[in-house]
């Protein structure tokens, strides 16, 4: 099991994918699983796994599910994710010009999962990228790399948006138990 820290800041609605906003009040946000439009929400979303007994250890990636509900664009409602199975994630840069610079969007794990001195590598959990309607990974895939991984560029005056689903890559025989982590995702601007 992991949480996934959702942060956000100053907010105004978006859109599916990647979509141009109009120049205005200086602004980053970030919603990563449930979020509100506008202002800082202090919700940390949790996405777990329980590994079937026989299947421990096998190799076979399981599918991680979420306590996230958010599935819809606060910019016009459309239904971007599936929970419980997708996390959205999403955020723009908006700057009152129209030249051009980028925000930052990254992602921080710890090195391991912990139960108690048992370990589970972060590096065993992986996430695909899509939205429904939309099958490019405009922020992409990837796996977590027990350290901090920038994840994409965001453009100024631009929204974007996918919805991530969560596995755990199951390669190692572990000790029964509850391993915990959290991740922070981040979107810094110049």
């Amino acid at each position: 099991m992991f949480a996934a820290l959702l942060a956000t800041w100053s907010a105004t609605p978006a859109s599916a994918w990647i979509l141009t906003i109009n120049p205005g009040s200086r602004a980053v946000y970030l919603q990563v699983g449930n979020g509100t439009s506008s202002g800082n929400n202090s919700t940390i979303n949790v996405v777990s796994v329980s590994v079937p007994a026989n299947a421990v250890g096998s190799g076979a990636a399981q599918q991680m599910t979420s306590d996230s509900t958010a599935a819809n664009s606060f910019y016009d409602g459309y239904n971007v994710c599936n929970p419980p199975a997708q996390v959205y994630v999403g955020g723009y840069f908006r700057q009152p010009s129209t030249t051009t610079t980028s925000a930052v969007l990254q992602v921080t794990s710890p090195a391991s999962l912990q139960n108690g001195t048992s370990v589970i590598p972060f590096t065993q959990i992986s996430w695909t990228s899509t939205a429904n309607g939309n099958p490019a990974a405009d922020i992409p895939a990837g796996t977590f790399s027990g350290g901090t991984q920038v994840l994409t560029s965001i453009a100024s005056n631009t929204w974007v948006e996918n919805c991530h689903q969560f596995s755990y890559l199951n390669n190692a025989v572990v000790a029964a138990g509850t391993y915990t982590g959290r991740v922070t995702y981040t979107l810094t601007a110049p």
